[in-house]
């Protein structure tokens, strides 16, 4: 019995091929977009830039609190408003606010100033988040030839691949930039990535699909609501997974800098270690569909499961070099588990609503993180970084347990999937 989490009966679309040719450019503009919507020289040394500019390390994650809390607040609505109104205007929009927060740090200096970049992040995050996978899911629905669901697992994986990728060569730039400018200076570089975006927002056509009744927003939101967290198990458990496993391996991005400073680890250093790490999650994410074809769902979800603990637990027991190589983990299971859940969820919904879903995703994954980070923050002030570390390996382990076990069996019980219409 096939029980992968991807697997369900393929849709189906028609191809008009008079679309093909428009649509054709959607490919390698929406993989541009996600990559330079995330290609920035802070990423690896952001908690260092942070406290140059007068925060401390609770502080920081209390800007991601921020960060995480106006994401909630945008994060649904502008789902809705992409499938409702198209998700190229949301993109548009979106990546006018990441250039105006890119423009922003280059000035900002304390929280309150901070807390602008971020908003701006938010906003353009927000808009841009789920808008651009529906987008090239559904582009890739159309320029299907045949019946082979091969295609459609690439949208998610291609939009991951490109993110990591994008955090990898920004990292390695970043550690090249050390060497010869401050980081005062690569702010202001980052200030002419962040309007690319913009620019290749232009690019994109909006794909045919059904959409949602415009008169019935209620009926609309209460009808997703129902498909994604009540009828469909297997859905509501991809979900709780996407909002909440998906923690223990953030949790890991925003701590192991200050770890690297603490064990003594060069700031010209951060950025090879960042995108070695980074490279390590694209290429996980890349074959992740094969790793779960190979060794199966269930031992898929105990490699998710596992690998966060051991790597909190690296952190807590073991030296600077061998930590970063177990902490590898981290970045494996990242790669492995976002494709193979997020694949999951869009193959289980409707066009109509996809970007909506996708944002839902986010949401509860946003807002498990603003609840958490002030306690994450608190123990870091209270007990210290390795004591924190312990703790979150000890709360992993909780998480895989309680979301990743049942949807296992689930999974397994889901032989059969009644197929969702494009």
């Amino acid at each position: 019995m096939n029980d992968r989490l991807s697997d369900t009966e393929p849709e189906r679309s028609g191809v008009d091929p008079d679309l093909i040719r428009a649509l054709r450019r959607n490919l390698p503009a929406t993989l541009s977009l996600s990559f330079f919507q995330v290609f920035t020289f802070l990423m690896p040394v952001i908690v260092i830039f942070f406290e140059t500019r007068g925060l401390s390390l609770s502080e920081v994650l209390l800007l991601q609190a921020w960060f995480g809390v106006l994401l909630l607040v945008c994060e649904v609505p502008s789902g809705y408003i992409a499938d409702m109104l198209g998700r190229r205007g949301a993109i548009i929009v979106g990546a006018l606010f990441l250039g105006m927060g890119q423009t922003v740090v280059v000035f900002a200096h304390g929280f309150w100033e901070l807390a602008v970049f971020e908003g701006c992040l938010a906003i353009g995050m927000a808009l841009i988040s789920g808008a651009d996978l529906a987008l090239l899911y559904d582009t890739e629905l159309v320029l299907e030839r045949d019946n082979d669901s091969s295609g459609r697992q690439k949208a998610v994986r291609r939009i991951f691949i490109a993110r990591n990728l994008s955090e990898a060569l920004s990292a390695i730039g970043t550690s090249v930039l050390l060497v010869f400018v401050t980081l005062n200076e690569i702010v202001v570089a980052q200030a002419f990535f962040g309007w690319l975006p913009l620019v290749i927002a232009f690019l994109l056509v909006e794909p045919p699909r059904k959409r949602m009744a415009s008169g019935d927003h209620r009926g609309n939101l209460a009808r997703i609501l129902r498909e994604v967290l009540v009828d469909d198990r297997v859905l509501r458990l991809v979900f709780l997974a996407l909002a909440v496993w998906a923690l223990t391996t953030m949790y890991a991005a925003w701590l192991t800098q200050a770890y690297w400073r603490e064990e003594g680890v060069e700031l010209v250093y951060f950025g090879y270690i960042w995108g070695a790490l980074s490279l390590i999650a694209a290429i996980s994410g890349q074959y992740a569909q094969r790793i779960e074809e190979r060794i199966g769902t269930p031992a898929t979800l105990l490699l998710m499961g596992v690998g966060p603990v051991a790597g909190y637990l690296a952190y807590g027991f073991l030296g600077v070099a061998s930590a970063i190589a177990v902490s590898s983990l981290f970045y494996v299971c990242r790669g492995v588990g976002l494709v193979v859940l997020r694949d999951a969820l869009n193959r289980r919904v409707s066009s109509e609503y996809r970007a909506t879903a996708n944002s839902l995703a986010s949401f509860g994954f946003r807002a498990a993180f603003a609840l958490t980070a002030p306690v994450v923050g608190a123990a870091l002030d209270l007990w210290g970084l390795n004591t924190t570390l312990l703790l979150l390996a000890a709360a992993s382990g909780a998480i895989s347990v309680s979301i990743l076990v049942p949807l296992m069996f689930a999974a397994r019980d889901a032989s059969s999937v009644e197929p969702v219409e494009a």
